[in-house]
């Protein structure tokens, strides 16, 4: 007589699979933030043509819309 599969291996006790599922959050959160670690910006804007982009074209910012003519 065969039997069901799910009733031959007993199901892992209740803190070993919190234990897991708190290993495997760790582990990402560990490769999340060594990934933002090496994409953060060096932080060198000692090189000319970085910064504000209008500040370099020596355009100084005007209000959004033009006031209504007379």
């Amino acid at each position: 007589m065969q039997s069901d599969p799910a009733e031959r291996r007993p199901a892992p006790p209740r803190g070993e699979r919190l234990r897991w599922g708190l290993t495997g959050l760790a582990a990402i959160l560990l490769v999340v933030m060594a990934t933002a670690a090496s994409l953060r910006p060096t932080g060198n804007d000692d090189r000319p043509g970085t910064g504000e982009s209008l500040a370099v074209l020596g355009v100084a910012p005007g209000p959004a819309t033009r006031p209504p003519e007379p």
